[in-house]
C-alpha cells in the first residue's frame, strides 16, 4: 500500500505540472476569456498540490496508527456513552443494545428524548437499568434540539470520558477499546471514529459510501497526523470530560438558552464542528481513528440528500464566521497552526472549490457548444478521475472497505458538482439573507 501510495503522490505533482501547460495552450482558442481561464488553471494547480501533501500525510498516518498496539481494556477509566433521540422509536432499541455490546469493562448510557413524538421514550424505557458492565438510564425533556439533549446528557454523566453517538447509529463493539489509549497523551482533547455508510442499496448512497471514503482517507486522516481534526462527527466521537467542562466556559459558548448549560452550542447548526474547533482553539489535538466505527444510515433519495448537505453546509458556514469573529483570537495564542489551517484552507473548501466546480462544468459546456473539440478536455478529466481511483484503491485497503466502490469514485467530482454543490447555492444564498432554520 505504501508502494501505491507514493505512485499517486508522484502522479499528482506530474498533473500538477502537465494539466496548467495543456490548459494554457487551450486558452489560444478563444473560447475562454483568459481571467477565467487563468483562474481556473492556478485552482487546479493548487488543489492537484494540495493533494500530495494530503495524500502524503495520510499515508504517514496510516503507518503510526497500523503500529500502535491496543492497549489493556482492564486500563480504561469509566466512560459516558451520550445518546440523544427525536423521534427515533423504530431504531433507540436496536442502537443501545449495539452499545450494550460494546467490548468494554465499565460505562454507561444516558439515552435523552429531545421531547419526541412517538414512542422512543417509552421504548428506551425497556433497557433502564444494569447490564453486566453497563447501566442504562434514560431521560426526557422538552425539545429543544441535539446540542440541548447533549447538554443534559453531559449534566448528568459521570465519565472521565464522554462518547457522543447518534440514535441511529451502529457503533463498531471494539470502538471504545481502539478510542481510548490516544487519550493516555495529555494533550488530546478528542478522538474521531469513522462513519461508514451501512445501508448501501442504490447508486445514490454508494456514492455516498464513496465520498464518505475519501473524505476519511484523505482530508480527514492527514489531519490527524497534525492533531488537527477539524471536525468530529456526531455518529462517533470520544472527548476527554475536562476539556468539554472549559469548553462550556469559553466567552463564544451559546449553550444555556434552555437551562441546559454545557459544552454544546445551540449557535449554529454543526454542533459537532464548533465543538471540534473549540478543542481545537483552546490548545488541544484531536485524532482520527478509523479502526473505531460507526454505521450509520444515510439519505436515499435526491431530496434527502440536498436537505442534509443544505443543513450541514448552513452550519459550515455559521461555525467558520463564529471562528473569525470569536474564537480566532484564542486560537492565535493557543494553536497557531489551526488558525494557519482555517485560514488557508476552509475558505477555498467551502466557499471556492463550489464556485470553481461550477464555472468548470460551464466551460465544458460552452466547449462542447462552440463546437471545440472536447478531446483535450475528455483527457484532463480522464486523468482525474484516474487519480481519484487510485486514492480511492489506497483507502479501500487502509479503511478495509469494499473495492465495488472504484467506480463510484470515478465519477465523484461530477456528482459533488451536480447534487452536493446544488445545495451549497440554496445554503450560501439563505445564510447571506439571514433565512431562519431550525432541527426538526
Amino acid at each position: 500500500m505504501v508502494f501505491l501510495s507514493a505512485m499517486i503522490i508522484v502522479y499528482a505533482a506530474v498533473l500538477a505540472i502537465v494539466l496548467p501547460w495543456t490548459a494554457i495552450d487551450a486558452l489560444g482558442y478563444g473560447f475562454l476569456p483568459a481571467p477565467m481561464g487563468a483562474v481556473l488553471i492556478l485552482y487546479g494547480t493548487t488543489m492537484l498540490l494540495r493533494g500530495c501533501v494530503v495524500h502524503t500525510l495520510s499515508c504517514y498516518e496510516h503507518v503510526r496508527r497500523i503500529s500502535r498496539p491496543v492497549a489493556d481494556p482492564l486500563q480504561f477509566p469509566f466512560v459516558s456513552i451520550l445518546v440523544p433521540a427525536y423521534n427515533e422509536g423504530d431504531t433507540i432499541v436496536s442502537a443501545v443494545e449495539s452499545l450494550l455490546a460494546l467490548n468494554y469493562p465499565h460505562y454507561e448510557i444516558i439515552v435523552v428524548d429531545d421531547g419526541s413524538e412517538d414512542d422512543t421514550y417509552l421504548m428506551a424505557r425497556t433497557l433502564i437499568g444494569d447490564h453486566d458492565r453497563c447501566r442504562v438510564r434514560v431521560i426526557r425533556k422538552l425539545n429543544g434540539g441535539k446540542w440541548s439533549a447533549l447538554n443534559r446528557a453531559f449534566q448528568e454523566s459521570e465519565g472521565d470520558l464522554l462518547l457522543c453517538v447518534d440514535a441511529d447509529s451502529r457503533v463498531g463493539d471494539n470502538a471504545l477499546q481502539l478510542m481510548v489509549p490516544w487519550f493516555d497523551d495529555p494533550t488530546v482533547y478528542a478522538v474521531s471514529g469513522q462513519v461508514t455508510i451501512r445501508n448501501r442499496v442504490n447508486a445514490l448512497t454508494r456514492f455516498q459510501a464513496a465520498e464518505y471514503l475519501l473524505g476519511n482517507g484523505g482530508m480527514r486522516t492527514a489531519l490527524s497526523f497534525l492533531g488537527l481534526v477539524t471536525v468530529v462527527p456526531g455518529p462517533i466521537g470520544l472527548y476527554r470530560r475536562d476539556a468539554l467542562t472549559s469548553i462550556a466556559e469559553v466567552p463564544w459558548n451559546s449553550s444555556g438558552e434552555d437551562g441546559m448549560r454545557g459544552p454544546f452550542s445551540g449557535a449554529t447548526f454543526a454542533e459537532d464542528f464548533e465543538l471540534s474547533l473549540s478543542a481545537l482553539a483552546i490548545g488541544g489535538r484531536v485524532i482520527y481513528e478509523p479502526r473505531a466505527q460507526a454505521y450509520t444510515k444515510c439519505p436515499t433519495e435526491i431530496t434527502s440528500l440536498l436537505n442534509q448537505r443544505y443543513r450541514w453546509m448552513r452550519g459550515t458556514m455559521q461555525v467558520f464566521r463564529r471562528y473569525m469573529r470569536e474564537m480566532r483570537p484564542t486560537a492565535r495564542t493557543r494553536n497557531r497552526p489551526l488558525d494557519a489551517l482555517m485560514l488557508g484552507a476552509y475558505p477555498i473548501d467551502v466557499y471556492v472549490a463550489p464556485l470553481m466546480n461550477f464555472l468548470f462544468w460551464a466551460f465544458v459546456a460552452v466547449a462542447a457548444g462552440t463546437g471545440f473539440s472536447l478531446e483535450l478536455i475528455a483527457s484532463w478529466i480522464a486523468a482525474v478521475m484516474l487519480l481519484n481511483v487510485m486514492a480511492a484503491s489506497v483507502y479501500v485497503l487502509a479503511h478495509d472497505d469494499d473495492f465495488s466502490l472504484l467506480p463510484y469514485a470515478l465519477l465523484m467530482d461530477l456528482y459533488q458538482c451536480v447534487l452536493v454543490n446544488s445545495a451549497w447555492v440554496i445554503a450560501l444564498i439563505d445564510e447571506i439573507r439571514g433565512a431562519r432554520m431550525r432541527w426538526s
